[in-house]
């Protein structure tokens, strides 16, 4: 019977030890394959963090040039070894690769163009996070899974989808640091590979449940094999892992051997109990003796536990599942500020405890806990009976107690300090985010401050000179070429100086009004300067275009512009310059665009010129002799030559005329024709006038030294010069005769207007006892009041109307009412341009007093004009 009893019992337990048994195998299949889920999830997040801290990199600067690229990939690389590739592609289209080298083909290839990536980058564009995709076959015969990161770039507050970063992970490198594979077998094919865990694993990838595909690790027939089965949850998707032992689930108990051996050995034992007896008295005596020292254990670790809650002031409570019955210590009724009564708190008093704003979710909380049997944590405020506020938290679990009640049992304690330190955390870090916000505002405003024109809104030309660099690097990539419009705003001044600046203002703002919308909408304006814009024009059609677009602009600047009442017109000019060659400085196309600007407003402003290499030529040309005349009025290169003047009816000697010749050093002798108009521009003409004056003079004192008679020097005078408020003070003091010197004044100074200062100086002039010509009379504009006002001494007929008199009857009618008006006025007359004897004839007997030309003389040096005269005296005396 006993024996019987034995081994039954040995049955039921070799059962339940193998029931025991499979359980924990299971239990340990399940930990491993948790692990190996949590691995991989790891090394699959490092390679998307990764990924997308480089596509943040990407959406900072869109444009990253290739070799940016290139050292942010080598880094990626380097501290993500599983990674094999990655790539930039700008609309689902690859532009950079790293490394290039094995994977060139994969430049321009468009992730939407296969069904398997389209689907990847879609998923990864539509949800605006990373996915992975595969595993794919590599170019290399290699597999590995594609990571895609969609990039958005930020632009005025605007997101915009750019495209993707896409990275290759190599399969084999990620399953091994998973720890799935054995060091020494990493080249075997996933289905052949020995793993470390003590799991026959499989994976396969079931995002789309319609479509669940083959295990891509591991071996199929394991989904088949009652596997325990773990889900995956990755960005784009989902993979499902599936784990059996190695030896599979029929396996048995290592001691099942030792337990039927022990079966037997215990039948033996129980035959013999009384030999026992004993043995188990004595060892009863023992266990009591040690229940009585565990127990003095307990009391003492009770009394510690007691004094640790006293000193942390941590409530400890108990509920009973079933009854809802609670049990509380002092330090509980303490925290709820309640005083310990008779019997155990009800369900009511403590709700009535609770603040009313916590009531509900705290029920819910602990009635959640109680029904399904979980972990309990809560926090809520307590209302003190004198009403302050106290946050009490709470932490719980179920358990059996000895009685066989469920039970729930927890502990209480005060984090009133913690919930008002954190809430001054928050409210400080809502204050700094605050100001970091009026910081990142401010620092916004000072940039666009700082890049463009307060009066127009238009840019600078710090933002002028940023776009233009950045046009510089976009010519690199594929930029064909740039048009540079420099505008300048013609009769600005004068509505500045008459209407006052506000009325400048007002013209300014309506220019920029008429450039922005005569543009097109990629191209950019800036006002450079006070009446200055600029137009940058990015990839012009044609030079038409960009004629057509001047004449616009020229055409609306011309209508007239209202201001308080007041029509206000103003025109532009316009220099044109564009960039086709890719090594010209962009600041030298604004230089160009200068240049034809001056050319526009040399031609007549309200107009517009084109940059030509003729005429860069010109100004390069122009700003030589600019120097070269500089230069020679420092080495006193600007002489006078002089141009006899005869009396009409005796053909003696009656003066000269002081002409300026530049003694060039490499080109000889030059006429003012070659000179005179770089010399106004440089404003050295009345400089010029000066030498001949000096010049004139002195030769006078040599010709009078040699007996050489020269009644009188005319010398031309500038109308700069005659404007001078200090030309009298500089004439003072110069040596001559009255009579001896006169002025030549040209026609075209409008002696007609009202000029102060010139007639001031016109009549100080005669003062000094220097005579008044006017040349070129019959050009210009002098009327006969002029005439009369001014009084000049003598009037110079101009070679146009000198040249035809031989054969035009009415030429002749000409100059003779000139000599008729002079002589009625008592203003003698000299005839320029007299280029034969007949002319000369024909001039005395129309009454002109004196000739001058190459009929009786060329402009003369000193020297050569001294042989001249000298032979003019021997044949008046032969």
């Amino acid at each position: 019977m006993a024996a019987a009893v034995v081994f039954t019992g040995g049955y039921f337990f070799e059962e339940q030890n193998r029931h025991n048994f499979n359980s924990e195998l299971k239990s340990n299949v399940q930990n491993e394959l948790n692990l190996v889920s949590i691995r991989l999830q790891s090394e699959i997040n490092n390679n998307i963090t990764a990924l997308r801290s480089f596509a943040n990199n990407l959406a900072v600067d869109p444009q990253m040039p290739q070799d940016q690229f290139d050292l942010l990939a080598t880094k990626l690389l380097i501290q993500n070894p599983q990674m094999v590739r990655v790539s930039a592609a700008p609309d689902a289209v690859i532009r950079m690769t790293f490394p290039l080298s094995g994977n060139e083909r994969m430049i321009g290839t468009d992730f939407k163009r296969f069904h398997s990536s389209r689907i990847a980058v879609d998923r990864a564009q539509s949800k605006a996070k990373p996915i992975i995709a595969g595993p794919v076959r590599l170019p290399s015969g290699r597999t590995g899974f594609n990571l895609f990161s969609p990039v958005f770039t930020k632009t005025n507050e605007t997101v915009a989808f750019w495209g993707f970063m896409e990275a290759i992970i190599d399969e084999k490198e990620i399953y091994a640091n998973a720890g799935l594979l054995d060091d020494g077998n990493q080249e075997n094919e996933a289905n052949d590979r020995t793993r470390r865990v003590d799991i026959q694993l499989a994976i396969r990838d079931i995002s789309v449940e319609d479509s669940i595909q083959d295990a891509f690790f591991g071996d199929t027939d394991i989904f088949e094999m009652a596997p325990v089965i773990h889900r995956l949850e990755l960005p784009g998707g989902t993979w499902e892992l599936a784990a059996i032992p190695v030896k599979g689930w029929a396996q048995e108990p290592a001691n099942s051997t030792w337990l039927e051996i022990t079966i037997v050995i215990a039948a033996v034992i129980i035959i013999i109990p009384i030999f026992l007896t004993g043995g188990l008295v004595n060892e009863r005596q023992r266990n009591i003796a040690t229940l009585r020292a565990r127990e003095r254990e307990l009391l003492t670790l009770s009394h510690r536990l007691n004094l640790a809650l006293e000193s942390s002031k941590i409530g400890i409570w108990e509920i009973d599942i079933d009854t809802q019955r609670r049990s509380w210590d002092e330090r509980m009724y303490h925290l709820h500020g309640l005083l310990p009564g008779d019997g155990d708190p009800s369900y009511a008093e403590w709700r009535r405890t609770v603040h009313r704003d916590d009531i509900t979710a705290a029920s819910l909380t602990l009635f959640k806990a109680l029904d399904e049997d979980l972990e309990y944590r809560s926090q809520y405020r307590v209302v003190t009976p004198d009403g302050s506020i106290r946050h009490v938290r709470n932490a719980g679990s179920t358990h059996v107690g000895a009685d066989g009640k469920a039970k729930i049992t927890g502990i209480s304690w005060d984090v009133s300090d913690d919930v008002l330190m954190t809430e001054q955390l928050r409210a400080a870090k809502a204050v700094a985010d605050e100001k970091n916000a009026e910081l990142a505002e401010a620092k916004d405003r000072i940039e666009h401050n700082a890049l463009h024109d307060p009066l127009t809104g238009l840019g600078n030309r710090r933002m002028l000179d940023k776009e233009l660099e950045a046009l510089s690097g976009a010519r690199k990539d594929g930029l064909q070429n740039i048009a540079i419009l420099h505008i300048d705003l013609d009769r600005f001044k004068q509505i500045n100086d008459t209407l006052g600046h506000a009325a400048g203002d007002a013209m300014l703002v309506h220019a920029s009004q008429i450039l922005r919308s005569s543009v097109r909408a990629g191209d950019m304006v800036a006002r450079i300067g006070g009446d200055e814009f600029v137009v940058l024009v990015a990839d012009p059609p044609s030079k038409d275009f960009l004629s057509s677009l001047s004449d616009r602009i020229i055409v609306q600047m011309r209508q007239p512009v209202d201001y308080n009442g007041f029509p206000c017109r103003f025109g532009v000019s316009i220099g044109i310059a564009v960039a086709q060659d890719l090594d010209l400085d962009e600041r030298q196309l604004l230089v160009n665009a200068d240049i034809a600007l001056y050319r526009a407003k040399e031609n007549g402003r309200n107009r517009h010129e084109f940059f030509t290499e003729a005429l860069q030529a010109e100004i390069i040309t122009t700003k030589r002799i600019a120097d070269e005349i500089l230069e020679g009025i420092e080495k006193n290169q600007f002489v006078a030559w002089y141009q006899p003047q005869f009396d009409a009816s005796t053909l003696r000697l009656s003066g000269v005329e002081a002409l300026v010749r530049w003694n060039h050093p490499r080109e000889g002798v030059l006429t003012p024709d070659k000179f005179l108009h770089i010399a106004e521009e440089l404003n050295v003409v009345a400089t010029l006038d000066r030498i001949v004056l000096d010049r004139a003079l002195i030769d006078a004192m040599r010709w009078a030294a040699m007996d050489i008679d020269v009644p009188k020097i005319s010398v031309n005078v500038s109308a700069r010069r005659l404007s001078d408020d200090t030309l009298l003070t500089s004439l003072q003091g110069l040596a001559f005769t009255p009579g001896q010197l006169s002025f030549e004044l040209v026609e075209s100074i409008f002696l007609d207007e009202s000029d102060d200062i010139v007639t001031a100086n016109i009549e100080g002039i005669k003062k000094l006892g220097i005579d008044i010509e006017i040349d070129d009379f019959g050009t210009g504009h002098t009327s006969i009041v002029s005439l009369l006002k001014i009084k000049p001494k003598r009037l110079k007929i101009d070679r146009q109307l000198v040249a035809p008199i031989l054969k035009s009857r009415s030429e002749q009618a000409l100059i003779r009412s000139i000599i008729e008006i002079g002589r009625s006025l008592g203003i003698e007359t000299v005839a320029e341009g007299v280029e034969t004897m007949a002319h000369a004839e024909m001039l005395a007997l129309l009454g002109c007093d004196l000739l001058q030309g190459y009929a009786f003389a060329k402009p003369l040096s000193f020297d050569r004009f001294v042989a001249f005269a000298n032979n003019e005296a021997l044949q008046l005396a032969s």
